[in-house]
């Protein structure tokens, strides 16, 4: 059975490394909103028409069922909104379960790793992304069947 993994976390927050990670493991496709921001306007820093970027995804998404081939969605997914539409999409295509890793690094540790990114993301974008996460953090209501966190700690260990 074909999985999707639904990533979630603010800019520098390890998410793109994880997902290359989790594709490898698992062949899956990974479907990053960065890497399909490139492919359209030739540049991953144009944010681009939103509708344009949801339909390549949704295609992406589409072509991986059907070769019933796993997917790691590559996305901040900060807000419910999207956690919820991208979960309900990935479902009504089949693919099971639907999982949810959070990777939620400490704002500092994001803002640091920006600094060193050749695509910096303004500060108090980044900023505010945690702020909503902090306020409405991922949950099982956003529609997956498992959800993952990083917690931090001496040691980084994931938590259901």
């Amino acid at each position: 059975m074909a999985t999707a993994t639904i990533l979630i976390g603010i800019p520098g927050s390890g998410k793109s490394t994880l997902a290359r990670e989790l594709a490898r493991l698992d062949n899956a496709l990974v479907i990053g909103l960065d890497h399909l921001r490139g492919q359209l306007y030739g540049d991953e820093a144009v944010q681009g028409e939103w509708s344009e970027l949801w339909f390549c995804a949704q295609k992406a998404m589409k072509e991986a069922i059907a070769a019933d081939r796993s997917i790691v969605y590559d996305a901040t997914n900060y807000r419910p909104r999207y956690r919820r539409e991208v979960s309900a999409y990935v479902r009504s295509l089949g693919f099971a379960p639907t999982i949810g890793f959070w990777l939620n690094e400490p704002l500092w540790v994001c803002l640091m790793r920006n600094q060193y990114r050749d695509r910096r993301v303004p500060d108090e974008v980044i900023t505010a992304m945690h702020r909503c996460l902090q306020e409405h953090p991922p949950s099982l209501q956003d529609g997956f069947d498992r959800l993952l966190y990083r917690q931090e700690t001496k040691e980084s260990e994931w938590l259901d």
